[in-house]
């Protein structure tokens, strides 16, 4: 799914859409989905907080944590900060009835991709 959505990324004229932050990120995925038939849910909130972007497709449900890395920062601590923000505010948990697959995925701005990702799962 990652190299998926890196392949968009690629195919983004970055001159006239740059991406700068993780709305963008997050609209672009959300622009990509929606054309593929898989209308996504948005911050979508729980009793803890509100999960970037979730999507069910068939009987199972994606919940997706964006971080982005700027030039300065680190992709391995964003992607840190994204698995502790999934864990501790229990995204996606409420669709106990469904597979699920929770994922937190960080962009590196000076790369133009997703360069660092890891699975959430809902026993850790």
């Amino acid at each position: 799914m990652v190299h998926l959505f890196n392949r968009i990324f690629t195919s983004i004229d970055y001159q006239n859409y740059p991406v700068r932050d993780e709305a963008t990120v997050r609209a672009f995925i959300q622009i990509f989905l929606s054309g593929a038939g898989f209308p996504p849910h948005i911050e979508v909130h729980n009793s803890q907080g509100r999960s970037d972007l979730e999507v069910t497709v068939q009987n199972r449900h994606f919940v997706f944590e964006f971080k982005v890395a700027r030039k300065e920062e680190s992709s391995e601590e964003k992607l840190e900060e994204g698995l502790k923000q999934m864990r501790k505010r229990s995204y996606g948990l409420q669709h106990a009835d469904q597979e699920q697959l929770r994922m937190v995925l960080v962009f590196s701005i000076p790369k133009r991709k997703f360069d660092k990702w890891s699975v959430v799962n809902p026993e850790n």
